[in-house]
């Protein structure tokens, strides 16, 4: 066994070796070749790209259709050509030109292309040679009197009639007239060289014309041309070093070979486990530095081992957070469609919405169900903790609210349906708080219920309270009951409805937002949708900058819109609100004011002058309300209705400044206002009294009207 072990061993060995050197020899002959075929390609694009075989052709034939217009006018008879003139060698008035066709024996087709300036001719019983150069003396009559080709090109035809391209037509035509030309041109899909000749007596008058054509090789041909002998060289330089390279090969592949083997032997080892393989550094070349890079690794493999396991658990955690992180944002794109995208509009009532996770999901959760009676449903609350959990309890928490709210006839028992199937179906300790209420927007009756849920804040002519309901969170317990408790928003009055992340947030000194804080900050707001952009920017200030969200935030607020004495009883009572929206308090805003107002009345018939007024009179007194009323304190805004009856038109402003009377607007005076003698404004003023005869602000609204035609 052993010795069949070294007799394999040697085969190897040898057979290494033998490869090597016929490596050796293959990429030494490559080498040559491929050295000598760049050489022929640079020629080869030499001559090409620089146009030298163009412009050699042109010459030669431009040179060849001279020397035998000269020869064909030495001998023509005074003013008429020699009818006996032939292109063949040997014969009498032959105007062949001396070169390879004019050897004694030799073959009238051999030529020297682009050196020779002899044409070759072809009798009729000679093949078609590959390079159809051909010569024609032409009459004045444009007939063909001698040609180097007749077989092809017979005397007595016309020339145009055996040239057929437009450029040797020309060229012919041109020579007869006395004018000598010459050009490359493609004829039949190839390059030639053309050239024409005047021939002239000795008077120098034009007796006839030559006609010489040449082909262009082209690339192909070029490299056709080396192409034989490239195969012959390297032939012959094969020969030539095949012994030379085997001996070098040998001598050069045999250290090498013995020492790959010693590595292929400690590799086939080391393979099998053997970590302590080393194999011993003989010289300091290209095999050296292997046999040291083997051992190096020998001794760093645990340590290459751990970080490769280290990678690859890197790795699965980078894939594991990538897959979380598109599970989530797939949550929150489910959990956002659960939400209300908008807030219903009720008369009378405006109603506004914040919400903001901590997380890409958060547990927060809101809701509006509307009835068929004209009822509405709001709902609030927060599953226990944050992310993905709090996602999943909130969006089960909330397709169950809507389904028992279409069965239920009251907030508690809507609550007490909820909690018992979230006990049934989440895990023990998981929860959710709630606070749902049922509103009646015609009386302003608001019947409530709450699942352990912040109480919510109302705010009255009296002050703030808190709407108190007990009951224990959703899925706590089984079998709860919930307190049920009712109250009357009056005109004016306004209802808060938020969730813990609001007073619990802390700021860098860990102070809390609180509840007195917020109970505050409500009383000290007239309330309305202007309530909750004011407690966020209270939020900002007190968190500060570098603030991160703990918990999430979800605010919503329902304001009973305040009553206004009617200035027309009758037309007062016979209005329906048709929209209503709210302006922050800043310059120019009026202008939005203008453009609404100004649809709502297009659609309503209100055009041309009595428009033009009416958007006059809306974009003054809405400016009023935010500079006189507001003081331009963007946190307070500007609430515009629009209402109409079969009568009039009526637009509603209210700002939240304190009640004062408006003075009967002076009559303008156009010509003092461009004197400068009275202020450019009140024109709006003037507008405004015009409208209805009196105009006066009263609980913070002005009432314009403007009555139909």
């Amino acid at each position: 066994m052993e010795r069949y072990r070294q007799r394999s061993g040697v085969k190897k060995w040898l057979g290494l070796q033998v490869r090597m050197t016929i490596s050796y020899l293959g990429v030494t002959v490559v080498i040559v070749l491929l050295s000598e075929l760049l050489i022929v390609l640079a020629i080869v694009a030499l001559l090409t790209e620089t146009a030298a075989l163009d412009k050699v052709a042109l010459t030669t034939t431009r040179h060849t259709a001279q020397v035998y217009a000269l020869e064909a006018g030495v001998q023509a008879s005074g003013t008429t050509l020699d009818a006996r003139t032939t292109f063949q060698p040997g014969r009498p008035a032959s105007i062949a030109l001396p070169g390879g066709g004019d050897l004694q024996g030799g073959d009238p087709t051999i030529v020297i292309p682009y050196i020779d300036t002899q044409v070759p001719y072809i009798a009729p019983h000679q093949p078609t040679p590959k390079l159809l150069w051909f010569a024609l003396l032409i009459a004045p009559n444009g007939q063909v009197l001698a040609s180097s080709w007749p077989a092809r090109y017979p005397a007595s035809t016309p020339v145009t009639s055996e040239l057929t391209d437009k450029q040797q037509v020309q060229l012919v035509h041109n020579a007869l007239a006395g004018k000598d030309g010459s050009m490359i041109a493609t004829i039949s899909q190839a390059n030639e060289a053309l050239a024409a000749e005047p021939v002239l007596n000795r008077e120098k008058h034009v007796i006839g014309a030559i006609y010489v054509q040449v082909p262009v090789p082209s690339n192909q041909g070029i490299f056709q041309a080396f192409e034989g002998g490239w195969i012959f060289s390297g032939l012959a330089w094969l020969f030539i070093i095949t012994p030379v390279g085997v001996f070098f090969g040998v001598m050069t592949t045999r250290g090498l070979v013995r020492r790959v083997h010693r590595l292929v032997k400690a590799s086939a080892q080391f393979a099998t486990g053997d970590y302590t393989q080393r194999v011993a550094i003989t010289r300091r070349d290209e095999i050296g530095q292997l046999e040291l890079q083997f051992n190096q690794m020998a001794e760093q493999l645990i340590e290459s081992i751990a970080r490769q396991q280290a990678l690859t658990e890197q790795n699965a955690r980078m894939e594991e957070r990538g897959r979380i992180e598109q599970e989530l944002r797939t949550a929150q794109y489910i959990q956002q469609s659960l939400l209300p995208k908008e807030v219903p509009q009720l008369t009378e009532w405006r109603v506004a919405k914040y919400y903001h996770p901590a997380r890409e999901v958060g547990g927060d959760f809101y809701d509006f169900h509307p009835f068929e009676d004209g009822r509405l449903g709001v709902v609030i609350g927060d599953a226990t903790d944050k992310g993905v959990s709090a996602a999943l309890l909130m969006a089960t928490t909330c397709t169950m609210l809507r389904t028992a709210a279409q069965r239920a006839t009251s907030p508690g028992e809507v609550l007490a349906r909820v909690n018992d199937l979230l006990y049934a179906n989440i895990p023990s300790g998981m929860f959710a708080t709630c606070f749902y209420a049922i509103l009646d927007p015609e009386s302003g009756r608001l019947l409530y219920a709450n699942a352990g849920h912040e109480w919510p804040y109302r705010r009255y002519s009296e002050g703030v309270s808190e709407l108190q309901a007990t009951g224990m969170p959703l899925g706590m317990m089984p079998e709860m009951r919930y307190d049920e408790q009712e109250v009357t928003l009056a005109p004016g009055e306004s209802l808060l409805l938020y969730s813990d992340g609001l007073v619990e947030a802390h700021n860098a000194q860990r102070d809390m937002f609180d509840l007195p804080r917020l109970k505050t900050l409500i009383g000290a707001h007239p309330g309305g949708i202007g309530l909750i952009d004011s407690l966020l920017k209270d939020l900002t200030t007190f968190v500060g900058d570098n603030w991160e969200q703990e918990d999430d935030v979800t605010l919503i607020t329902l304001q009973r819109v305040p009553a206004s004495p009617a200035q027309d009883a009758q037309e007062e009572d016979d209005l329906r609100l048709l929209s209503e929206w709210a302006i922050p308090s800043a310059p120019d805003n009026e202008r939005q004011a203008v453009e609404q107002v100004a649809a709502i009345a297009q659609s309503l018939q209100l055009s041309g002058e009595r428009l033009e007024s009416f958007k006059t009179a809306v974009g003054e007194a809405t400016m009023n309300a935010m500079e006189h009323g507001n003081h331009y304190q963007p946190d307070k805004p500007v609430v515009l209705q629009v209402l109409a009856s079969q009568k009039a038109i009526a637009v509603r402003i209210r700002d939240q400044g304190e009640r004062e009377l408006i003075i009967e607007p002076d009559i303008p005076d156009l010509q003092a206002k461009l004197a400068g003698q009275q202020a450019p404004r009140g024109w709006g003023l003037f507008l405004q009294g015009m409208f209805q005869g009196t105009f006066q602000k009263r609980w913070m609204y002005y009432t314009l009207f403007k009555r139909k035609s």
